[in-house]
């Protein structure tokens, strides 16, 4: 007999305490290895995290709404049903001292983060108070006139904390080329796919020649990364998800399509797997949809480059010495100064171009 302690995993490189929903199984129920145990909120979605073991749940140590730090113990499952409770030694959060008010971690240092006094704060639900609770405290303050305090999301703040990294670690530069898209028009028509699908494509079969490109900075080392898995930039509610399209130079269009169609529902949703946010090795945003032209993207760490996919249109370009209608889209990447120079970013833009204009 053995008994298997279920942590809070770490289901992204800034999270340190996650949200529990729900549980798919109830004390005594039969879990297989791989199957649905409980569902967690983090800063980017909320994601089932399957069971690491096969057996039978024999303790469950944490309830719905509990904030809970990465790492921490929240189930026991035991290989025989009627194994002893009392041999299983799972560590139990202790119940905070009277004179200290309680609060998740996370809440307290939001709450010295925006002035808020603990003691003032009433929890919206039985136990301690929460994240949520220290920002409807703050924005309950009174701002200046004609001013309206709205405190940050969970999402928004995780997107700011990557964002002011990236801007403040990694020395960035851009290249743009504008880019003839009549063939992968047609490429595109015939496969009944999108203008991103083509894009992601191109991107992805691109970086089989560019290693740099889909390498990461460490420290005193660059480490080039297998498997062109390519995230992908999708809007959603008050901010941005990037989930995944694994080994998307291996995928035809319309199998990347589907699984592009897939993440975007799963993203909306708020209902993406462990797996659909992390991996990649470059992510592509595309804002052509919404009318704008060429724009720049920050890089997303640990990923050495990004690209940025403005509006397919038709331009007047010089063709043979003399003025012509193509349909055009620009595309700018951005990369990380530390993983790869000027030439090496150049020489790959030029491959992806040449992939979107062959139609390939």
């Amino acid at each position: 007999m053995s008994a298997t302690n279920v942590i809070m995993p770490k289901l992204g490189l800034t999270m340190d305490e996650g949200r529990l929903i729900a549980w798919h199984k109830q004390e005594g129920d039969r879990v297989a290895e791989g199957e649905v145990l409980f569902e967690v909120e983090t800063d980017k979605a909320a994601m089932e995290v399957p069971a690491t073991t096969s057996g039978y749940l024999r303790r469950v140590l944490a309830k719905p709404d509990d904030m809970i730090a990465v790492a921490q113990v929240v189930a026991v499952i035991t290989t025989t049903a009627d194994e002893p409770v009392a041999a299983v030694a799972a560590p139990v959060a202790s119940a905070a001292p009277p004179e200290r008010v309680a609060a998740s971690p996370a809440a307290r240092k939001r709450a010295q983060e925006l002035g808020v006094d603990l003691a003032t704060i009433v929890a919206s639900k039985p136990g301690r108070i929460s994240i949520e609770d220290v920002e409807a405290a703050a924005g309950s303050a009174p701002a200046a006139e004609g001013e309206t305090r709205v405190p940050l999301s969970r999402m928004r703040k995780a997107i700011a904390t990557a964002m002011s990294r990236s801007s403040a670690e990694a020395p960035q530069f851009k290249l743009e080329r504008d880019i003839d898209m009549t063939r992968a028009n047609e490429q595109r028509k015939r496969a009944g796919v999108s203008y991103t699908d083509v894009v992601v494509s191109a991107v992805a079969r691109a970086l089989a020649a560019h290693p740099r490109l889909r390498s990461r900075f460490d420290g005193d080392a660059v480490v080039e990364r297998a498997g062109a898995h390519v995230g992908l930039a999708v809007a959603v509610d008050d901010g941005l998800l990037v989930p995944v399209i694994r080994d998307a130079d291996r995928k035809d269009l319309a199998a990347l399509a589907k699984e592009r169609e897939r993440l975007e529902a799963a993203a909306r949703s708020g209902h993406l797997g462990m797996d659909d946010l992390t991996g990649a090795v470059i992510s592509v945003s595309n804002l052509g949809s919404f009318g704008v032209d060429r724009f720049t993207a920050i890089v997303n760490p640990p990923e050495a480059a990004i690209v940025a996919v403005g509006r397919v249109r038709d331009r007047v370009v010089a063709t043979g010495g003399g003025p012509a209608v193509r349909l055009t889209v620009t595309l700018t990447l951005s990369v990380d100064h530390r993983v790869a120079d000027g030439a090496d970013a150049a020489r790959y833009l030029e491959d992806v171009a040449r992939l979107l204009e062959a139609g390939e």
